[in-house]
C-alpha cells in the first residue's frame, strides 16, 4: 500500500551544513504536528564535501517523513527542483534550510491555502547586514524595472505553490536566478503573489556564500532572463 499524500511537501537544500543540520531537520516535525500539518520534508545535499548527507539520511532512517535526494552537482536551482520534481504533497514549498525559522511554514501555508490559486512568500524585512540590505534593495529595483515584479523580496523564502502552478511556470533555471525566474513568470501569467512578512531571519550555522560576486551575478543574469523570456514570448 502507497504511503498518503502528504499535505506539504517541504523542500530543503542543504550544502556542508554538518554542524547544524541535525538539529535544524528535528525542529520541524513538532512544529508541523502542533499545527496538524500532514508533511513530508524532502532534504536535498548538494556536492557536499562534509557529512551532511549522512547525517540527513540517519535523520531520515529514524522518520518516513524525510526523504534525502543527494546530487553530486551544485546550485540552489537545482537542488530546489531536483526537490520539487520528486515532492509529493498537494502544495509544495522549499526553503533555505540554513536561515527559515520551522514556525514560518504553517502559517505561510495557510495563507496560500485561503488565496489558492496564488504564490504565497517570506517577506523579509531586514538582512541584518547595511552592505546585504542596499545589494537587496539594488536586486528589487531591477526585477520590478526589467519584469514588473511588485514584491520587495524577490529571494525571500520559504515560498509555497501548488504543482499546478509549478507546471505552468516551468522554471528551469538550476543556478541562483530560480527565485527570480518564478517571480517573472508568476507576474508575466498575472498569478497572485501574497506574502508573510517577518522581521528578519538569524543562520543556524554556518556562513553565508553570498558575496558580491554573488551579487553581480544576479544583476547580469537578470538581464540574461529578460533576453530568454523575450525570445520565449516571440518564438
Amino acid at each position: 500500500m502507497s504511503a498518503p499524500i502528504p499535505r506539504l511537501s517541504l523542500v530543503l537544500p542543504c550544502r556542508n551544513q554538518e554542524d547544524h543540520i541535525e538539529r535544524v531537520l528535528l525542529a520541524y516535525p513538532p512544529v508541523f504536528a502542533a499545527a496538524a500539518l500532514s508533511f513530508e520534508i524532502v532534504v536535498v545535499p548538494n556536492a557536499c564535501s562534509d557529512r551532511t548527507p549522512e547525517i540527513a539520511r540517519r535523520v531520515a532512517a529514524g522518520d518516513e517523513r524525510f526523504r534525502v535526494e543527494e546530487t553530486s552537482r551544485s546550485g540552489w536551482g537545482h537542488a530546489v527542483l531536483t526537490g520539487l520534481g520528486i515532492a509529493r504533497g498537494s502544495c509544495l514549498a522549499y526553503a533555505n534550510s540554513a536561515r527559515t525559522d520551522p514556525a514560518w511554514i504553517p502559517p505561510l501555508v495557510a495563507l496560500f491555502e485561503r488565496n489558492d490559486p496564488c504564490l504565497a512568500k517570506v517577506r523579509r524585512q531586514h538582512r541584518g547586514v547595511p552592505l546585504r540590505e542596499a545589494g537587496s534593495w539594488l536586486f528589487n529595483l531591477e526585477a520590478r524595472l526589467l519584469f514588473g515584479v511588485r514584491a520587495r523580496d524577490v529571494n525571500g523564502t520559504p515560498k509555497v505553490l501548488s504543482r499546478a502552478l509549478l507546471d505552468r511556470l516551468r522554471p528551469v533555471h538550476r543556478d541562483d536566478l530560480l527565485d527570480l525566474e518564478i517571480m517573472a513568470k508568476a507576474t508575466r501569467n498575472r498569478v497572485k503573489v501574497v506574502e508573510m512578512v517577518t522581521e528578519g531571519f538569524e543562520r543556524h550555522g554556518g556562513r553565508s556564500t553570498t558575496n558580491v560576486g554573488t551579487a553581480v551575478g544576479l544583476y547580469l543574469g537578470a538581464l540574461r532572463l529578460r533576453r530568454e523570456l523575450r525570445r520565449a514570448e516571440s518564438a
